[in-house]
């Protein structure tokens, strides 16, 4: 499967994968035969080599991507590959699952996604957000200086998928009050929003673009944790506010409401 010589291989994902990732799977034998068997690739049986085996895969994609009657049809090879190997997580012995950086809860997220904002961004945490606010995980502020403008951040961590919608709803509603709204998750969760949109009963072609349109919709970004790594997917919908209402809420936690929207 060939990719582009000048693909960036970190910032191009297929099923939220890195590039980097998807193709160091594909030297890892379980992985190539799990996805053998995930994808129903025909062979000649368990002796044929890493070659062969990926051979038949790249030639097995092709023919899903050209069946008019498959969910893969006209897909990108790439996606068609993460997704197989992302189907394997819970059945390999969870080389898969931390391609896709998986965790177990979203509490794991918490400690890099802090750190990052405090190291990298020079954000600060703010820590008593106005009790009528909806709580969001991590509610944070930059102050102005010379290059930068007074800027309130409000980031939701998120795990599970049964609890996408609420966690949505609380977005919304601290939304406007702040620039900035994020949702973060690993590559794992977003892969999983894909596959399930995949499997839904009137889901008609694969389509890689659903978790970002869904927060897209919102007005939601999308920030990327892997390990300690964390990368913006989706910027988000900025909104401008009123200079005082920003500051009254940094300094003293009195919001009164945006002046403005966007």
């Amino acid at each position: 499967m060939r990719f582009g010589f000048f693909t960036d291989l970190d910032t191009t994902r297929f099923c939220y994968l890195r590039l980097r990732r998807l193709k160091e799977a594909m030297k890892n034998p379980q992985i190539v035969d799990g996805v053998m068997r995930e994808l129903s690739v025909p062979s000649a049986g368990s002796t044929l080599s890493m070659r062969k085996k990926i051979a038949a895969i790249d030639l097995h994609i092709d023919r899903l991507r050209a069946d008019k009657t498959s969910v893969w049809y006209g897909a990108a090879p790439g996606e068609v590959l993460a997704a197989g190997i992302f189907n394997l997580r819970k059945l390999d012995d969870g080389a898969a699952g931390k391609l896709f950086s998986d965790v177990a809860s979203k509490d794991e997220l918490a400690a890099p996604m802090r750190l990052w904002l405090s190291n990298v961004m020079g954000f600060t945490e703010y820590k008593d957000a106005p009790a009528a606010l909806p709580k969001v995980d991590v509610l944070t502020h930059q102050v102005g200086r010379l290059m930068t403008k007074p800027r309130i951040m409000g980031i939701e961590l998120h795990n599970d998928l049964t609890q996408l919608e609420p966690a949505l709803e609380r977005m919304t509603v601290v939304a406007p009050f702040t620039h900035a709204m994020y949702l973060a998750c690993t590559p794992a969760f977003a892969a999983e929003f894909l596959l399930a949109s995949g499997n839904a009963p009137d889901a008609k072609r694969w389509d890689p673009t659903a978790f970002r349109r869904k927060l897209a919709d919102r007005g939601f970004g999308l920030f990327l944790i892997e390990g300690d790594a964390v990368s913006e997917s989706l910027a988000p919908r900025e909104r401008q506010l009123d200079v005082k209402t920003v500051m009254e809420f940094i300094n003293a936690g009195k919001v009164k409401g945006p002046a403005g929207g966007g």
